[in-house]
């Protein structure tokens, strides 16, 4: 009988295991989005028509970088179904368009650069014509010369027909390839024309990806900043969580977060001295532990006494514990001195009825931002 059961265990797991590597075989098959084909479309033709060129070397490992991160975007966010992650959809299709936009940049750079060098060269064979144009220009000027001196010497006027005939035919012949080349011209100057259609469009594209570029990146920057914002949001939520576990009573009030105390927790006061109790060691060595880790804010110490003696409890007896915790703070801290504020307070800010005295003797620290 146990035999039968492993037999049909054995046989359950091995289909389970077939239909995973259907459901794997079949995710493999999925096309990437058409934006992400569309991307490594451009930077594969920018590394056909520029790899030689070392002026954009810098610019197309910036679209190529831009393509590997939006693959890896991608890669990294398929499902088992091979489904992209809706929430990883906008970052891998920003990354792609980054990459297609800096690729097509690049590709109307180079399209200008070969504009640029077909129009050298029709300018050059502009002025091969003219050179030509100007040769003709001249034997019809030599021929009217020959003409003039023939009126005057009739007795060389058969050799002058002879020689007259002779450069007739020549000037016959250089007309045929005259009228040749001023048809070529004629072409040339057409597609020098239709050159400068495609430039004057090109940039016009050039100028249309451009602005979508910085479009784009002001939309990088509102994400960042926004990015920074949350940041600093979890560092605040951060610190009041760690302020919380010092175990005072923690409000927040117009001045900042204030952790308050009893004094009796934090100090011990005779008649002759003050000094710190075991507790409030403690509680110093929590305090200046926490300023290190959060830098960003300091500390104002605020001391309040009640009841009697009043010598014992007015704002001169409460400023010198005040003091004291404020030097042990720093000591134990090593800590600039304008990082911590002390103050004693006296009987001047009760927080409890006149019955309630221990309540009232308390040590309240305040964190400020800086």
């Amino acid at each position: 009988m146990n035999r039968l059961i492993r037999v049909v265990l054995t046989c359950s797991l091995i289909a389970c295991l077939s239909a995973t590597i259907t459901l794997s075989a079949a995710a493999a098959d999925e096309p990437a989005p058409t934006y992400l084909q569309q991307a490594q479309s451009a930077v594969a033709q920018v590394l056909a028509k520029g790899s030689e060129q070392p002026e954009l070397k810098d610019d197309i490992l910036i679209a190529q970088n831009s393509l590997r991160n939006a693959e890896a975007e991608y890669k990294k966010n398929l499902g088992w179904s091979g489904k992209l992650d809706q929430k990883a959809e906008p970052t891998v299709r920003y990354l792609a368009d980054i990459a297609r936009l800096q690729a097509s940049v690049l590709l109307a750079r180079l399209g200008k650069q070969d504009q640029d060098k077909e129009k050298l060269r029709i300018d050059g064979q502009i002025a091969t014509t003219r050179a030509k144009i100007k040769i003709f220009d001249d034997l019809v000027a030599q021929v009217k010369m020959l003409k003039k001196q023939g009126t005057d010497q009739t007795s060389q006027i058969t050799s002058l027909n002879a020689k007259v005939a002779s450069l007739n035919a020549e000037l016959s012949a250089k007309g045929s390839a005259i009228t040749s080349s001023d048809q070529k011209t004629t072409e040339l100057l057409k597609a020098l024309d239709e050159q400068k259609k495609a430039t004057a469009s090109s940039e016009q594209r050039v100028a249309v990806l451009t602005q979508e570029l910085e479009g784009l990146k002001q939309q990088t920057a509102q994400l960042q900043a926004s990015g920074e914002q949350l940041a600093a949001e979890k560092r605040i939520k951060s610190f009041e969580a760690e302020a919380g576990k010092l175990g005072g009573i923690v409000k927040t009030t117009t001045a900042g977060l204030s952790v308050t105390f009893s004094r009796s927790q934090m100090l011990k006061t005779t008649a002759k001295s003050t000094t710190l109790t075991p507790t409030g060691t403690t509680m110093i060595a929590k305090l200046a532990e926490l300023l290190k880790t959060y830098p960003e804010y300091r500390i104002k110490l605020r001391v309040h006494g009640f009841g009697q003696p009043s010598r014992h409890e007015d704002a001169t007896a409460t400023d010198q514990m005040a003091r004291l915790t404020r030097e042990a703070l720093l000591n134990k801290g090593k800590l600039e001195p304008a990082t911590v504020e002390a103050l004693g307070i006296g009987a001047a800010e009760p927080a409890y009825p006149k019955n309630n005295v221990e309540g009232n003797r308390r040590v309240e620290v305040i964190f400020v931002k800086k």
